[in-house]
């Protein structure tokens, strides 16, 4: 630790400390050392609590040498940094507030001069500032992965499912070591990849996949019938769940799926206005119920004829309805088969 912090601290004498000042909460005549800041503040501190708080100064003070009151530690830190730090190790001392733009410099000086005490503390305060929403999730999942804080990774961790992992800028991305960054990415690709795989229909009433009888108004019915079990791979379901799985590629959290906006697409018209009813005549084509404009042509209509989806049955199939769906997809995309932290 030592040789990590040659580069930062420096005890000589010949040091200019023309124009330098104590700070007012560390200017105790009875304290036995000086440290002071990069940008020129000068600290009165009791060499004993920086023994107990960093290993570093435990080391560096321990050694035989010239070291005298009047001769300053010059640390390269800016003063601000040096006073929240103090400010968490000296006793009787209420805990600073940081600001959120100096959050990793002081875990980072902390680390620095291996102040395992600050470290601690540093866990608590940045697990409290990001609940308060006063940390991004990156930046929090950031420090929690460089320092072991494994409760605030995963917590954080949830919370960047409302961010384009793409979209990180490079002192963003510099923060996060290449394992921490394969896990969160490995989390938001599994999210999508398995609400994907449980949007294939299940006929079962209770299921972790989606339900078909939970996707429709009129739950008082008996056996499905396979034409309605073949709207389960009908094109228009299929189209839903590509579109839901390009929602879940740019946000993960699947915060767009519960919006209207999304279900209310012209699209999926089809899938809800898709009711048959018995009219003696066997199946025909519905070809407005099946939403024609949206599928574009006759071909289609070829795939649809053969899943049975659009048709005119004998029996009484029930169309999707958009609300039921809507919350069928949501229960499964909440659920615990689907990860939501790392």
């Amino acid at each position: 630790m030592a040789d990590q912090c040659s580069d930062d601290v420096d005890m000589s004498a010949s040091q200019s400390l023309s124009n330098v000042e104590f700070h007012k909460s560390y200017s105790d005549p009875d304290a036995d050392i000086i440290i002071q800041s990069g940008d020129g503040v000068q600290f009165r501190i009791h060499s004993l609590i920086m023994k107990m708080a960093s290993g570093f100064f435990r080391d560096m003070l321990g050694l035989p040498g010239n070291i005298h009151a009047e001769e300053p530690i010059v640390m390269a830190e800016k003063a601000e940094i040096i006073v929240v730090l103090l400010g968490i190790i000296y006793p009787n001392v209420g805990l600073p507030k940081i600001r959120p733009e100096l959050t990793w410099d002081v875990a980072a000086a902390a680390d620095r001069y291996d102040m395992v005490p600050v470290i601690e503390t540093m866990s608590h305060i940045v697990a409290s500032d990001f609940n308060a929403g006063q940390l991004g999730s990156i930046l929090t999942y950031s420090l929690a992965c460089r320092y072991g804080w494994r409760d605030v990774a995963k917590a954080a961790s949830k919370k960047t499912l409302d961010i384009n992992l793409s979209s990180l800028d490079e002192s963003q991305l510099a923060r996060i070591d290449n394992t921490s960054f394969h896990s969160l990415h490995k989390l938001h690709r599994t999210r999508r990849h398995a609400l994907f795989a449980l949007m294939d229909m299940n006929f079962s009433l209770v299921s972790h996949r989606v339900v078909f009888q939970c996707c429709i108004k009129d739950t008082h019915f008996g056996e499905v019938k396979t034409c309605c079990k073949d709207r389960g791979n009908s094109p228009l379901w299929i189209l839903l769940k590509q579109s839901v799985f390009k929602e879940m590629e740019e946000f993960s959290s699947g915060r767009t799926l519960h919006e209207d906006k999304f279900w209310l697409r012209m699209e999926f018209g089809g899938l809800w206005s898709s009711a048959s009813s018995h009219d003696g005549s066997g199946f025909t084509i519905d070809k407005r119920a099946t939403g024609r404009e949206a599928l574009g042509t006759d071909s289609a209509f070829g795939a649809l004829r053969s899943s049975g989806f659009g048709l005119r049955c004998t029996g009484s199939c029930l169309p999707f309805d958009r609300l039921a769906t809507k919350r069928e997809v949501l229960r499964v995309l909440n659920s615990v088969h689907v990860p939501s932290s790392v």
